[in-house]
């Protein structure tokens, strides 16, 4: 057989080909320098789940609301004497109907007639005039809270400090058209004033500016302490009739400000009053507010949260198992092995949990971890 000679500067060529060809055969048959080319197959993410849970949220109207300027509230004597009591001191914190000090008359403490120069006329028809309107604006006052007391929209004790207000300023009318009737009818200068008064808190609030001292005379319509109710502002949100068998002076109240990124502070129902001239019973809610950091401002529209103190069942997940993707809440279940994502609708968060509002399958179990490392499909196994 005849030998093809292969010239000599073909060899080192046919040399390298060999090589190449024998090194690709023990690659595909022997897995030799296989490393940097073979991907190792991956497990599946180990993850931790939970139940959809039954917890108790607490059930709030939520009403809009506005912030109110709020006025700090005058206490002035009704009569002139002098100031045999004063049950407060600069500071103090008192409530309403509390009573605040009590003006007796020099004349009926001495039980005699004193010669004094005559009060005029025209100072004792103002006095009257003056008492006449606070007793027509306490008998308006009264008048809404009986109609509110009667349907449950205050506790008993509110109407009852009205009802001490009215009787103080009935009194201290009567006080005022008798010493009017007196200077009218005795021109010499033998007078009577008046017997006493009691002033009580119209509302609840700290005392301040007391200008009030036993023993000090005063004179009708003089400024003898400020009521501050602890705040310049409020927040008024209107009822409706059915809202009073839930919200009653007392109730817990959270504010929430600028729902982009909400804030909250926390009040608490302190009066309501009906609405007069409408066609359905309606009602004015006055929340109180410690405006501490400064958040609220006067016309400034607000969400209230009127906390009725009952609560119902709902469904919820750990906060931690929900995501949010596109401005849509997501979590994962753990099916078959797998995660699955699913879109879902929240609630209100309460505590670590969030409520869920649309409808999961029974008996899901919620991947509550490694979410931001997993893809819908991935393989998962459960502890």
């Amino acid at each position: 057989m005849n030998k093809i000679p292969v010239p000599a500067k073909y060899i080192p060529t046919l040399v390298i080909t060999v090589v190449l060809i024998a090194g690709l055969l023990l690659v595909r048959f022997f897995g030799l320098f296989s490393v940097g080319h073979v991907v190792p197959q991956q497990g599946p993410t180990a993850v931790t789940t939970a139940p959809v849970s039954i917890i108790n949220k607490e059930v709030a109207i939520i009403l809009p609301g506005t912030v109110q300027s709020r006025q700090a509230v005058i206490i002035s004597a009704e009569i002139s004497g002098h100031l045999s009591e004063v049950n407060v001191t600069e500071g103090q914190q008192v409530q309403a109907g509390q009573l605040l000090a009590h003006i007796e008359g020099s004349a009926a403490s001495a039980g005699i007639e004193t010669a004094v120069t005559p009060i005029p006329a025209s100072q004792n028809e103002g006095s009257r005039q003056q008492a006449q309107a606070n007793y027509d604006n306490i008998a308006k006052e009264y008048d809404r809270y009986q109609k509110l007391y009667q349907v449950g929209g205050i506790a008993r004790r509110q109407f009852e400090d009205v009802s001490a207000r009215l009787q103080a300023a009935r009194e201290a009318l009567s006080s005022a058209q008798e010493n009017t009737a007196s200077s009218s009818s005795n021109s010499s200068s033998s007078t009577r004033l008046p017997g006493s008064a009691n002033l009580t808190a119209p509302i609840s609030g700290k005392v301040t500016g007391l200008a009030a001292a036993n023993g000090k005379t005063v004179q009708t319509g003089q400024q003898l302490m400020v009521l501050d109710t602890g705040g310049d502002v409020r927040v008024v949100v209107h009822l409706e009739q059915k809202d009073l068998y839930r919200v009653s002076s007392g109730t817990l109240a959270e504010i929430v400000v600028n729902d982009s990124a909400p804030q909250s502070l926390t009040g608490q129902v302190e009066a309501i009053y009906p609405v007069v001239g409408t066609d359905t019973p309606s009602f004015l809610a006055h929340i109180r507010v410690e405006n501490t950091n400064g958040l609220l401002k006067a016309e400034l529209p607000v969400q209230v949260h009127l906390k009725t103190g009952n609560s119902v069942p709902v469904r919820a997940v750990p906060l931690a198992a929900v995501f949010q993707d596109q401005g849509l809440n997501y979590l994962y279940l753990a099916i078959d092995g797998q995660a699955v994502r699913q879109q879902v609708d929240v609630g209100a968060t309460i505590n670590d949990f969030v409520e869920i509002t649309s409808n999961l399958p029974e008996q899901a179990r919620i991947i509550t971890s490694g979410i931001n490392n997993l893809k819908d499909g991935d393989a998962v196994a459960l502890p």
